[in-house]
């Protein structure tokens, strides 16, 4: 067990320095992938427009899920 947890904490450690050495050219990479999906400028009306849309898909989902249960 405490072989299991050295490991585990290894490879945290590997992640969490990859992720400091290449975090930022990463979200920059995605934020440029995604350009097309970026609202500019932000304004409150259009962050509501697009919480209330979010707030319709979620309900949507959760009503397809109970008409459509999974077979086990």
């Amino acid at each position: 067990m405490a072989s299991k947890l050295h490991q585990l904490q290894s490879k945290a450690c590997q992640a969490t320095q990859f992720v400091s050495k290449h975090g930022t050219t990463y979200y920059k990479q995605l934020l440029e992938q995604n350009k097309q999906y970026i609202q500019q400028p932000a304004t409150v009306e259009k962050c509501d427009e697009l919480s209330k849309q979010l707030l319709y898909t979620r309900l949507a989902r959760v009503v397809n899920r109970s008409n459509h249960p999974r077979e086990i």
